[in-house]
């Protein structure tokens, strides 16, 4: 999808139907190379319903480390539990950016 939106500059994700968030891992297969987007255009990301599975965690891991544009990257947890949104913030935060004017918010 990334490869066929080489100006995307806003991308939302958000799980639907339900879907387990480990059904990711037969979606995502990290790219051999970076989509032009992540380096040249994309500015903001964000994630609803994100729920910290380690598909979820590669998946922007990747992002936050190839995103040259980024400017904001938004999170919003699904879940109730303060202290799996504090590990999320933690592991979240610690992340590699390729930009350095990159800002993590977290709901």
């Amino acid at each position: 999808m990334l490869r066929d939106a080489p100006n995307l500059r806003a991308l939302k994700l958000e799980q639907y139907h339900g879907l387990p968030a480990h059904h990711l891992r037969a979606l995502w297969n990290e790219p051999s190379s970076v989509p032009l987007c992540l380096l040249s255009s994309l500015e903001t990301l964000e994630w609803v319903n994100y729920e910290g599975s380690e598909e979820e965690k590669e998946v922007v891991g990747f992002i936050l480390r190839s995103g040259s544009c980024l400017k904001k990257v938004t999170i919003s947890s699904k879940s109730n539990d303060c202290n799996k949104k504090l590990e999320m913030i933690k592991e979240l935060t610690w992340s590699i950016r390729r930009s350095s004017t990159c800002q993590l918010a977290f709901d």
